[in-house]
C-alpha cells in the first residue's frame, strides 16, 4: 500500500443493490480506492452465498420498506441504515500481505471511534466456530470494540487481481422501522452485543462517513512517507 495513490470517495445514500453494484465495479477497475457511503432505505445485507435466516422472507421484508441485498464479501449479515460503510479496492498486483491491508482497515475505524470521544479497540485474531450468522452479535476476526461490544466488522474477498473488503460501523441506534422487523430476541440481542458509537444519537452518519474520509486522505497526503506500519503503529 505503500506509493499508492488513493482514490477516497464519500459517497451517498443509495438503495442496497445499486451499492453492491458499486463495488462490483470498483473492484473489476483494479483502482486503489476506499469508498465511504450510507444506506436508504434501511436494509440487511447477507455475506456471500449465505443461507438467510428462516424468518427472513424477502416479500414480507420488501412490503414493510425495507431492502435485503448478498455483498460480493464474506461474514454474516449486517444492518444498515444507521451506520457507516466503507468498502476497500487494493490491486493484488501491490504484493501487500492481506493481514497488513485488514488491519489498516480496522485501524482506521478505530481512529474514528477516538475522533468521537469512544476508547475502541481492534480484534484482529479471534477463533470461530462456523459461519458467522449475525455480524454484530458474534465475535469475528477484523472487528472493532468498544469495550466488549462490537461497533464494526469487515470481511474480504480475493479476486483474480485484486482485494475487496466490505465493512459497517454502528453510529446509531438501528432504525426504527428495521428495528421493527426483526425477531424480537434477535433485537435483544443486538441491543445486548453490538455498541452504536453515538447511541444517545448528536452525531449523523454523514458526519462520521466525512470524518472517516477526511482521516484516510490525510494520510495518504501527509507530508511524510507513510505505510500501512506507520498507520497502525501511530493507533495502537
Amino acid at each position: 500500500m505503500s506509493g499508492f495513490e488513493w482514490r477516497v470517495l464519500l459517497d451517498g445514500p443509495r438503495p442496497a443493490a445499486a451499492q453492491m453494484r458499486f463495488d462490483e465495479r470498483l473492484i473489476r477497475l483494479g483502482v486503489p480506492t476506499v469508498r465511504f457511503f450510507t444506506w436508504h432505505p434501511p436494509a440487511v445485507s447477507l455475506g456471500f452465498k449465505q443461507t438467510p435466516p428462516e424468518w427472513l422472507t424477502p416479500s414480507q421484508w420488501s412490503a414493510q420498506g425495507l431492502e435485503l441485498v448478498e455483498r460480493p464479501t464474506g461474514g454474516g449479515m449486517a444492518f444498515h441504515g444507521s451506520d457507516v460503510s466503507l468498502s476497500v479496492v487494493v490491486p493484488r498486483a501491490s504484493a501487500v500481505p492481506l493481514e497488513l491491508i485488514m488491519r489498516t482497515v480496522c485501524q482506521s475505524a478505530v481512529q474514528v471511534c477516538r475522533a468521537f470521544g469512544a476508547e475502541a479497540t481492534a480484534l484482529i485474531d479471534v477463533q470461530t466456530e462456523g459461519r458467522i450468522t449475525y455480524c454484530l452479535t458474534q465475535p469475528s476476526p477484523y472487528a472493532v470494540l468498544i469495550g466488549a461490544r462490537k461497533v464494526a466488522g469487515f470481511a474480504v474477498r480475493r479476486y483474480p487481481d485484486g482485494w475487496l473488503i466490505q465493512g459497517s460501523l454502528l453510529v446509531r441506534r438501528l432504525p426504527g422501522l428495521l428495528a421493527r422487523a426483526l425477531p424480537s430476541d434477535l433485537l435483544q440481542r443486538v441491543e445486548r452485543e453490538a455498541m452504536p458509537l453515538c447511541p444517545f444519537g448528536g452525531t449523523t452518519e454523514r458526519e462520521v462517513a466525512r470524518e472517516w474520509a477526511e482521516r484516510w486522505r490525510s494520510w495518504c497526503e501527509a507530508p511524510r512517507q507513510l505505510t500501512p506500519e506507520v498507520l497502525v503503529s501511530d493507533t495502537s
